[in-house]
C-alpha cells in the first residue's frame, strides 16, 4: 500500500464520517450520541473534519492493514495524520 493511498484514505474516511453525521444523514444519531461526550472530544469525533482524522483515520489505516496484510510503519503515523489533516483543511 503506498503512502499516498494511506493518507488519502485517512482523509476521505474522516470527511465521509463528517458528512454522514450531518442533520438528516444516516449517522446523525451517532453524532447526537457523541455530542454527550466532554466538549474537548467533540472536534476529533464529530464536529471538525480536520481534527477527525485522528479519531477516524487511525482506525481506517488499522482496518486497511488488517485486510491487506501490509504493515504500516508506526514511525510514519504522525506524518500520515498531519498530511491527511492538511488535505482536509485544504479542501474545506
Amino acid at each position: 500500500m503506498s503512502h499516498l493511498v494511506t493518507i488519502a484514505v485517512m482523509a476521505l474516511v474522516a470527511q465521509g464520517a463528517y458528512a454522514a453525521m450531518q442533520e438528516g444523514m444516516v449517522l446523525h444519531p451517532v453524532a447526537r450520541l457523541l455530542a454527550r461526550l466532554p466538549l474537548a472530544l467533540h472536534k476529533p469525533t464529530h464536529t471538525c473534519p480536520v481534527c477527525m482524522v485522528s479519531g477516524w483515520g487511525l482506525p481506517a489505516i488499522a482496518y486497511m492493514q488488517y485486510f491487506t496484510g501490509e504493515a504500516i510503519e508506526l514511525a510514519l503515523v504522525p506524518l500520515y495524520l498531519l498530511a491527511a489533516a492538511g488535505i482536509n483543511w485544504a479542501t474545506a
